[in-house]
Parts: C-alpha cells; sequence; structure tokens
C-alpha cells in the first residue's frame, strides 16, 4: 500500500517570505521525502471572465467527476496566488493540495458535505492580530473566483471537515492555524444537496433583499439600489457573495459617499463571511474603475447587534 500527496505551497506576499514549493509525500504510510523546487511557471493567454461574470458564475459544487486537476492548471492556480497579497496585514498563506492514487486513495473527511474531489485549496493563518481572518477570507475568495474564472468547481468549508485529517497532509509550522478549506476541480453532473439546505428542512436558501442588508444613512433604514449610486453594482455583488448557511451576516451603512461595512454574529463564521464580502465590493469597484481603499474610521456609524469592521473612502491614506 502506498500513497502520493503532492502540497504546493504559496506563502502571501506579506509574509517574510513567498514562493512556490513543491513538497512529495510518498511510499509506505508514514513515510515522508521533501523537495523544495520552483513549480514551472504555465502562464498562459487566458480568456479570464470579469470578476462581476466570475462572482455571478460561482456556485458552490458539492459533487465532482473525481478527475484531478492537470499540471498546467495547478501552475495556472499557483502563478495566480503569488501575486497576491492580503488586506488589513493578515498573515496568512494558501496551500494547494493535490492527492494522487499510487496504490489506495487519500481520503480527506468532510463529512459527506463533498464527494469525488481529489484536490484542495488550505486557508492557513497565523498570529492573532485585528481582521486576520477577514484578510485571508478576502485572499481565499479571490483565489475561488479566479478557480471559477478557469471554469472549476470550488465549495467553502469553515466547519464540515475533517480538520485533524487535513492537518495531518499540510506543512503546518507551530504558529499556523488551519482556518478553511475548499474542493477544486471539475463539476459532476450529480446533484447534492448542501448542508444549508438540509439545514432549512430540504428547501432551497435564498439571498437576502437588497434593502434588508444594505441602509441609507442610519441602521435599519433600506437603501434602494437608485440611492446607492455607483456602489449599486459592487454591493449587488456583496449580496451574491457565499456565507455559512447562507446567513449573509454582513451589513453596510452608506452615509455621505461612504459604505461602512459590518458583520453580525453567525455561528463563529462572521469574520470569514464579512471578508468574502469585502472582496467581493473591492474588487467589483476595481473592476469598475471605483476610487478607493479600505481604511478603519473612527466615525462609522452605530449599528445595534453588528460590530464595525471597515470603511471604503476614496483615499484611504490620509
Amino acid at each position: 500500500m502506498g500513497f502520493l500527496v503532492i502540497f504546493v505551497c504559496i506563502f502571501a506576499r506579506n509574509e517574510a517570505h513567498s514562493g512556490v514549493y513543491v513538497t512529495i509525500f510518498g511510499g509506505k504510510m508514514g513515510q515522508k521525502r521533501q523537495k523544495k523546487a520552483r513549480v514551472e511557471n504555465f502562464k498562459q493567454p487566458l480568456n479570464v471572465m470579469k470578476i462581476t461574470e466570475a462572482i455571478k458564475t460561482r456556485r458552490s459544487v458539492r459533487t465532482y467527476t473525481g478527475e484531478a486537476l492537470d499540471d498546467a492548471t495547478v501552475g495556472q492556480i499557483a502563478d495566480y496566488i503569488t501575486d497576491l497579497r492580503a488586506p488589513f496585514g493578515a498573515e496568512c498563506r494558501i496551500e494547494i493540495v493535490r492527492t494522487a492514487a499510487v496504490a489506495e486513495p487519500v481520503r480527506l473527511g468532510t463529512y459527506g458535505a463533498i464527494r469525488g474531489a481529489t484536490d484542495y485549496l488550505a486557508l492557513i493563518v497565523r498570529g492573532g492580530a485585528p481582521l486576520t481572518r477577514e484578510g485571508a477570507a478576502y485572499m481565499f475568495e479571490q483565489v475561488v473566483l479566479y478557480c471559477t474564472s478557469l471554469g472549476l468547481g470550488t465549495c467553502w468549508l469553515a466547519g464540515f471537515f475533517d480538520r485533524g485529517g487535513f492537518k495531518k497532509h499540510l506543512s503546518l509550522r507551530p504558529d499556523e492555524r488551519l482556518c478553511s478549506v475548499s474542493p477544486v476541480g471539475y463539476a459532476s453532473d450529480k446533484p447534492h444537496r448542501s448542508i444549508s439546505t438540509l439545514l432549512n428542512g430540504g428547501k432551497p436558501t435564498s439571498r437576502k433583499p437588497f434593502g434588508e442588508i444594505f441602509f441609507d444613512g442610519v441602521f435599519g433604514e433600506p437603501l434602494s439600489e437608485d440611492r446607492a449610486g455607483v456602489y449599486a453594482l459592487p454591493l449587488e455583488m456583496v449580496r451574491r457573495a457565499p456565507s455559512a448557511n447562507n446567513k449573509q451576516s454582513w451589513r453596510v451603512i452608506l452615509t455621505g459617499g461612504t459604505p461602512h461595512f459590518y458583520k453580525t454574529p453567525s455561528m463563529g463564521y462572521e469574520n470569514l463571511d464579512v471578508g468574502i464580502a469585502l472582496c467581493h465590493f473591492a474588487e467589483t469597484c476595481r473592476e469598475k474603475g471605483i476610487a478607493g481603499g479600505w481604511k478603519i474610521v473612527t466615525d462609522a456609524p452605530s449599528a445595534p447587534k453588528a460590530a464595525y469592521v471597515a470603511s471604503w473612502v476614496g483615499n484611504p491614506d490620509k
């Protein structure tokens, strides 16, 4: 019996070191050999879809064909990750975990939530600085959307997976924590109901209305798309963001032309949820040429039962 697991380890640019490394675990069970090597740059001209198109196309894929990603595709994803930098100074990195059958398949447990996946993305964080998980989720969602543009399926997993089992196949340092994982691969046409659907009595969940999560001037005053102005499309892309059990645990108050982002409790997943939302908003703004950047302000409007996160301001350096 034997197995082969290839780790492609990509460190975020805001870490002390960066680059792409390959670690090979193989041979008899428990034996390990490591090799650090530069992954071949597979950069090719791609018809990568626009970010708004990727957001609209992305769905949580839970059933896969079982076909492993080829080296060229893995190289494209790895190359993309090396150019990323997590916001808010978050210390995080992403590993691409490739399971390949030698004599016996390597099974990474997802408690039945995922079927047929052979390749995974793993989000790893370090330190406990404010907005670490938000910044890490932001970067992870960038990779998820890039994979969508390549025609690949993904699915955020923050709770329904065997964390201990995954850790055995990751090159974690003592000060690092596994935050989330996602399968990445070719979607199967076989249906598989989501966890949120099961928790909802078998009924599909739907997104909240625009004015229920976005507010005009004060918390609780519904914001219309007309009143949102230039931010109508970025906010709609936020509304489409995935979240734990589709709780959409983010809220936005638009006041004085500045969108202020908040998070509401969601079983401990709200930090990841709002990080994904921030990614959708900022990437859509950049695509549409809407100037701005993230800043922590001291005069954000108050929001009952919601914690302030950050604001999108025209000149964040001031």
